[in-house]
């Protein structure tokens, strides 16, 4: 394997790993150690060229410094990438990224991420220690989806001065082991949901799937079109990148609380969001779930729990306050939701 160090401002250490026996092609990004090692899964996805998977790995690892520090954890931030146009996964390929990952020294432990399967975490532990998810007793989309629940309930309680969701109209964009949880924990209530997915047959609803109720009032509509939907929350469950110039304009809600990563475009996007009276709860905070399941054990060593593990509810059960200081803080200073977020991570990252 080929290991390059790339140097980039703001961050530890970048790398890349190419192994042309399986066609590996991978980036870690170590963006901050302050808190402990750097937590963050890879993601197995195309790109189209290398500076297209590199600003994905440097924005995802910074997120997870920020993520992290907002959840509370004593863990830093880091993520990695593999390009899956040029490999197809096999045992010998995630023995080739383990072997990317133990040169780290422990510094970056990976995880599961998009386009990454329990199975995939299951390879990679026969030839690492530093991995995260291969044994956990629930896919870390359960409390990622109690988290945004959370998250959103907190957010009903700003708008609407009641947690309850009881009448509310939500639009769920993406039907995955986010989204369809997320409709799992609300629809304890009556709530109306508008929904979409480029996969039509995830909307199916069988008695045998853990998200089916009879009486749930779901209405579907094609991806273009769930920006133009009214709705009182807007819940982006799917990929990143989708707040922008063009889909902001088009928004008919009061908030918005979502499961995916990197949702807005670029940072100036919460201004947008913010002139249009659009409380926006960031993502790094509102999907904090997943990792909120990670403890400590024996110093540096990471564990899973279930998110039914008490001290994990109560980090779970926490999103609801931390949210709710956000929007207000929000409010009264007029900042963004972005910039009152990052102030809060950054006082427990940055020595003083």
């Amino acid at each position: 394997m080929i290991i390059t160090e790339i140097s980039v401002d703001g961050y530890e250490q970048v790398v890349r790993g190419q192994d042309v026996a399986t066609g590996l092609d991978a980036y870690i990004a170590i963006h901050n150690t302050n808190l402990g090692p750097a937590l963050g899964g890879c993601r197995y996805l195309s790109y189209k060229s290398e500076e297209e998977q590199l600003n994905d790995t440097l924005r995802l690892a910074k997120g997870m410094t920020y993520k992290n520090a907002l959840a509370g954890l004593e863990l830093g931030g880091g993520k990695a990438t593999i390009n899956a146009w040029s490999a197809t996964k096999t045992p010998n390929l995630w023995q080739a990224f383990a072997g990317l990952v133990n040169n780290l020294y422990g510094k970056y432990r990976t995880s599961g991420d998009f386009g990454t399967t329990m199975d995939d975490l299951q390879e990679i532990k026969k030839h690492t220690d530093f991995v995260c998810g291969h044994d956990a007793k629930e896919d870390s989309g359960v409390a990622t989806a109690y988290a945004l629940f959370k998250s959103i309930q907190a957010l009903s309680k700003f708008l609407y001065g009641t947690r309850s969701l009881k009448g509310r109209t939500i639009a769920v964009q993406g039907l995955g082991k986010v989204g369809k949880r997320l409709i799992e924990f609300c629809s304890k209530e009556e709530v109306k949901f508008i929904v979409t997915d480029t996969d039509r047959n995830r909307l199916k609803r069988q008695p045998e799937d853990p998200t089916y109720h009879p009486y749930i009032d779901i209405e579907y509509v094609e991806p273009d079109k769930i920006y133009d939907v009214e709705c009182d929350i807007f819940s982006p469950c799917a990929i990143g990148g989708i707040l922008n110039n063009d889909t902001i304009p088009k928004l008919q809600c009061k908030g918005i609380a979502g499961g995916a990563n990197n949702q807005l475009k670029s940072d100036v996007h919460a201004e947008s969001l913010k002139e249009r009276n659009i409380y926006y709860v960031p993502d790094y905070l509102a999907n904090c779930g997943g990792v909120i399941i990670v403890d400590k054990e024996n110093g540096n060593n990471l564990i899973d729990l279930s998110y039914k593990v008490p001290i994990v509810r109560e980090r779970l059960n926490k999103v609801y306050d931390t949210v709710t200081e956000v929007l207000k803080e929000s409010k009264k200073t007029n900042q963004t939701t972005i910039q009152i977020c990052n102030e809060i991570a950054e006082k427990r990252f940055t020595p003083q």
